[in-house]
């Protein structure tokens, strides 16, 4: 019985550390300029979109939405037209949103600080979830 706890932690914490896998702000700025554009953020988020769309259908349901670890977002917001289904347009319409937000040089361009600034900013997260999902 012991030994089944001892598999559950180490369980826990190895799904939590893939969680943590994601790309942090360094890996998704390819061009190491200290900045992400949207390009660098479409490129990570369709990524994690092709992964979790189990289907392939082109668009995910709110059961595969659902599986995306650190996903901020709810499903019925991103869901723009209300057919059940996020495909990656409303992901980028939303996106671009955010990102206008916290994009306060107006340059194109955001920052580590600047993501910061965001209500969704979590250190420990890939700053795509401040962005996508």
């Amino acid at each position: 019985m012991k030994n089944l706890g001892i598999i559950f932690v180490v369980v826990f914490v190895l799904s939590g550390l893939v969680w943590a896998a994601d790309k942090s702000f360094q890996e998704m700025d390819k061009n190491k300029d200290g900045r992400l554009n949207m390009e660098e953020f479409d490129r990570e988020a369709l990524r994690v979109f092709n992964e979790n769309d189990k289907n392939r259908d082109g668009a995910l349901d709110k059961s595969e939405f659902s599986q995306i670890k650190g996903a901020k977002s709810k499903f019925e917001d991103l869901d723009a037209n209300k057919d059940g289904k996020v495909d990656m347009k409303e992901l980028r319409d939303a996106a671009r949103i955010k990102f206008n937000q916290l994009d306060r040089k107006r340059d194109n361009y955001l920052t580590d600080d600047d993501l910061k600034c965001s209500p969704r900013y979590k250190p420990e997260a890939s700053p795509l979830y401040g962005i996508y999902f």
